[in-house]
């Protein structure tokens, strides 16, 4: 009885490592391969575990309803490409490889099965996400659209799917989807599409996103995560809305994405000229990573590691600005031209690194070294302008500058740099540069606080900038939007969207902290100083006076004149 026991403890703690680390959990059903078929009834998810080197496993979705309009097919994994086809020998517009698979299955009149056949050119075999999600006919006879229906793009001739182009230099994400059709009745044709005025162009397309919880997600999270972005009421419910397209619009979007940092897209298609019928596209999975794409269409697997990819050059560079960030944070204005080298450099730096990406094709390498040459050339020379010359307001000018435009950036980084009208460069560029003048227009009148402030407010940034990048944050990107959007070609189309964490969240509430220590400590570093130093050249200069008058007077006519029989009454009244 302890054998039986002891045999069935340990296969249970051996099913379940194997469905933690092979990401199967027991929320989802997982399928049983019989005679190379899956029985998938509709709307319901499987898992399957697919073999490698595979071509003739056919999934079955058996006694369709009459009712049922069409359906879409969707098989999903994490990393890898799987083929699927509505037919059994593949042909290109029925056809697709992908992480995502996404094919709309339009039934005859009669036809009460539905088959999708499946392969795999994988050497190991892979889990996969399988549903089919059928809509019906609904109240009044109202048909909802066939996401993909006109698709005039890719090479399917119906693509629910969406496809991803991601640009690693930049890390911009380009999601493009085939436009739908509208609904039609079983058995009939479909609209026409390419006329003036097909019935298509009334339909409407809202794009959401979400985002995946963890930057390295297991096989079941993401299975998790996609299922929460398949049906209408599942996206509207769990994704976040991020723009509505119309006929006019082209159908694409440009997104704002942060390097490992995991979403899901997906698009509900409505009709409003049929009760408001509304349908999912096929949702995708994007890393931010470079895809590298392989053995025919759209056929990718992962390129890049799925956690932060490890640059030992940005390292070393954020490394520095945590430590410069401490110094300028608490004792920057202590250190008063250390202060002014910082700020002095920042300018340069940002200014001269906009200048060569916008206008030379030099390697990332290349301009962050030029970039740092010219930083520091900018840095010294601003330091140099108060040593010979000491002019407080341009010096107090510049600073306050420099901390309106952290300013500025960060309130673009907000939801209010979400409207629609930042895409407009005119309303961008003004609206940033009224953010950055409010700093001299309030400090400038206490220059004090003004230096305090500014070292703390940036000094503090440069620390949590730093954490976040080891940690991976997305708050480094507060600037670095804003430089790429000023100097990148076509990024004012972006959308920003920022998938906040926890660790983003402890960082926002660090960061005031960091700004009130620091400015308590320099507050007393510098309690009884002057808020800016003498020129140092105009001293040099004062004390050099002094002796040069005394040895003018010494050296006067008069004085040469007199000898031993001049009167000493005289010698005195000179």
């Amino acid at each position: 009885m302890k054998t039986k026991w002891c045999c069935w403890w340990l296969s249970t703690a051996l099913i379940t490592i194997y469905l933690q680390c092979g990401g199967v959990t027991s929320q989802n059903a997982t399928c049983i391969l019989v005679d190379d078929e899956i029985d998938l009834p509709f709307s319901e998810h499987k898992i399957c575990h697919i073999p490698g080197n595979t071509s003739g496993i056919t999934v079955v979705v058996k006694n369709v309803s009459m009712a049922t309009q069409f359906a879409t097919f969707q098989m999903h994994t994490r990393d890898k490409s799987l083929t699927g086809s509505l037919t059994r020998a593949p042909s290109t517009g029925t056809t697709m490889s992908s992480r995502s698979v996404g094919l709309d299955w339009i039934p005859t009149y009669a036809q009460d099965t539905m088959k999708v056949y499946v392969s795999s050119e994988l050497k190991d075999g892979v889990p996969a996400l399988f549903t089919a999600l059928p809509y019906d006919a609904g109240v009044n006879n109202s048909l909802a659209p066939v996401p993909g229906g006109c698709n005039q793009v890719f090479m399917l001739e119906d693509d629910p799917t969406l496809h991803i182009n991601y640009d690693p230099g930049y890390q911009i994400t380009t999601v493009l989807f085939a436009a739908a059709n509208v609904g039609y009745p079983r058995g009939e044709f479909e609209p026409v599409c390419d006329v003036a005025d097909s019935p298509r162009y009334r339909l409407e397309y809202d794009f959401y996103v979400r985002f995946l919880p963890l930057t390295d997600p297991s096989t079941s999270e993401v299975f998790t995560e996609l299922k929460r972005m398949m049906t209408v009421e599942e996206i509207e419910k769990y994704g976040k809305k991020i723009k509505t397209f119309k006929h006019k619009d082209k159908p694409l979007i440009t997104l704002m994405t942060y390097e490992g940092h995991g979403s899901i897209y997906n698009i509900i298609v409505k009709d409003p000229m049929s009760l408001h019928r509304k349908a999912a596209y096929v949702p995708v999975l994007s890393y931010a990573c470079n895809m590298t794409p392989h053995h025919g269409y759209n056929n990718t697997d992962m390129h890049c590691q799925l956690s932060v990819t490890v640059d030992k050059g940005t390292i070393l560079v954020y490394t520095f600005a945590a430590l410069a960030g401490f110094v300028i944070c608490y004792f920057g204005h202590r250190l008063f031209f250390l202060e002014l080298f910082f700020f002095g450099a920042l300018p340069f730096g940002f200014g001269f690194h906009m200048v060569f990406v916008a206008n030379t094709s030099l390697s990332h390498i290349a301009i962050s070294v030029l970039t740092a040459l010219f930083g520091t050339i900018g840095g010294c020379a601003f330091m140099g302008s108060y040593w010979f010359f000491g002019r407080e307001m341009p010096t107090m000018l510049l600073i306050a500058l420099d901390t309106g435009l952290l300013f500025s950036s960060t309130l673009f980084f907000t939801p209010f740099g979400t409207l629609d009208v930042w895409h407009t460069t005119a309303a961008y560029g003004l609206t940033l540069m009224c953010g950055i003048l409010i700093v001299p227009v309030v400090l400038i009148l206490f220059p004090k606080w003004l230096f305090i402030l500014s070292s703390a407010f940036w000094g503090s940034y440069m620390i949590i900038a730093s954490f976040s990048y080891f940690l991976g944050g997305i708050l480094q990107f507060i600037i670095i939007n804003v430089v790429r959007r000023a100097s990148v070609p076509g990024y004012e189309a972006a959308y920003l969207v920022t998938p906040f964490r926890v660790i983003d969240y402890t960082l926002v509430a660090m960061w005031p902290l960091l700004v009130l220590t620091g400015t308590l400590i320099q507050r007393k570093l510098v309690e009884g100083r002057p808020v800016m130093p003498p020129c140092p050249y105009k001293v040099r200069k004062n004390k050099r006076r002094p002796s040069s008058d005394e040895h003018n007077a010494n050296t006067s006519p008069r004085r040469l004149e007199a000898n031993e029989n001049s009167s000493l009454l005289d010698n005195v009244i000179n």
